[in-house]
């Protein structure tokens, strides 16, 4: 265990040490009943131990932002006493407080504590594969995060990073898990530095109807103070299943939007971006009846309801695990293409795509573009009206990401 250099006080819920007094059970049992994984999470400080009944310890952990793996050590437990000492020399002792099979708290003399609870299984094995976050922990809500845990010790992120407020694409990283403590670098985007984070893992399969879920729970420094983040994550397909299906919409959710306080139409609605919420936009949508069936697994068909009758666009569109190109140029030399970013989960049973505010712009350009022309009032092969389209959408969005959410259809 690596010594705690600025000791924080633990606030645990369902668990009360009331005080830092000596180990009551007999000491000579102590380390068989130790054997184990223990875990702790507290502000700027979590730490896994996996404990062997002959007093043998290792250490993996993160203390305010400084990530130590497998480091190897001993326990000794004398009259309420425990003792750890390191091979890098970074040993501790304080008083011990025990509860076997659940919980056991290390104290100082003035009664500062560290509180490991057991772990029952080891989580590294259920973690692998693919997961989504559509609850992001940042300001702006429902910001899709797309995580991908590999088998070889790395994670690749896709969506949302609040981190740099920005979009990222496959970005990749070291994690590892160790019972249910998961340790991951964050890449701190500034030249030859890096950060961890530490959360304990809940995992529950088949813990919604869509699937498998898991949360992660630690603490991050905001400003002066910690505060503490907790995160969940459906199981999500690494492959996506689209050959025959048929997805209807019905959730629309918008972040990061801003744009020119003017009316803009779009596909017969009027739309605000300097004050434009999500709420309209599900409306527009809802009305025409938004749907997209894929004939096969390399087309994709976008159908909607307007002016009375039934209207679709069909594309070409290839995959890249989650990404989709929809190949609108293949369809027409001024339409524009559109990088979504998919996921369904884990019985295809529901759809997600996410734009970001050029796939936006394409795809409403597209949209309205291709129903100007099939109402007569737009001629496909007249470039400088078609792009005028796409630039009037241009010219009023600055930002915006759309998550549509799309059902299975029966």
């Amino acid at each position: 265990m690596k010594f705690l250099k600025t000791m924080m006080f633990a606030l645990i819920a369902l668990m009360v040490f009331t005080g830092c007094e000596k180990f009551t059970c007999n000491d000579s049992h102590a380390m068989s009943e130790l054997a184990g994984t223990w875990t702790c999470v507290q502000p700027g400080f979590a730490e896994a131990l996996v404990i062997k009944a002959d007093g043998s310890v290792v250490s993996t952990g993160v203390e305010n932002g400084e990530y130590w793996e497998n480091v190897k050590g001993n326990i000794a437990i004398n009259e309420g006493k425990i003792t750890m000492t390191f091979e890098d020399g970074d040993n501790f002792e304080g008083h011990f407080d025990f509860i076997p099979g659940l919980a056991f708290a290390i104290c100082t003399d003035k009664g500062e504590r560290l509180i490991f609870n057991y772990c029952k299984e080891d989580l590294s094995d259920e973690i692998v594969g693919m997961w989504v976050c559509a609850d992001g922990v940042s300001s702006n809500n429902n910001d899709m995060l797309i995580l991908t845990y590999q088998d070889d010790g790395y994670t690749t992120k896709t969506g949302w990073s609040s981190v740099t407020n920005s979009f990222i694409l496959n970005e990749k990283s070291p994690y590892k898990v160790v019972g249910n403590l998961l340790v991951y670098e964050i890449p701190s985007y500034k030249e030859d530095t890096s950060s961890y984070f530490a959360a304990r893992v809940n995992y529950a399969s088949n813990g919604t109807s869509l699937g498998d879920i898991f949360t992660a729970t630690g603490y991050s420094y905001l400003g002066k103070d910690f505060i503490e983040v907790s995160v969940s994550f459906l199981r999500i397909k690494q492959s996506l299943d689209l050959a025959g299906k048929k997805y209807d919409h019905i959730k629309t959710f918008i972040t990061n939007v801003k744009g020119l306080d003017k009316d803009i139409d779009v596909l017969g609605t009027t739309f605000n971006f300097a004050k434009m919420t999500g709420e309209k936009l599900n409306k527009m949508l809802k009305t025409l009846l938004f749907s997209v069936d894929f004939p096969n697994a390399k087309t994709i068909r976008y159908n909607y309801f307007y002016n009375g009758k039934n209207n679709s666009l069909e594309a070409p569109i290839v995959v890249d695990g989650n990404k989709m190109t929809v190949q609108m140029s293949k369809k027409n030399a001024l339409f524009k293409d559109i990088n979504l970013y998919t996921y369904q989960d884990s019985d295809a049973s529901q759809m997600h795509m996410y734009m970001s505010t050029s796939a936006f712009i394409n795809f409403f350009g597209n949209m309205q573009a291709s129903l100007m022309a099939q109402n007569g009032l737009l001629d496909l092969t007249d470039a400088t009206a078609v792009n005028s389209i796409f630039d009037s959408i241009d010219n009023a969005v600055d930002t915006i990401n759309l998550s549509l959410v799309m059902e299975k259809s029966n």
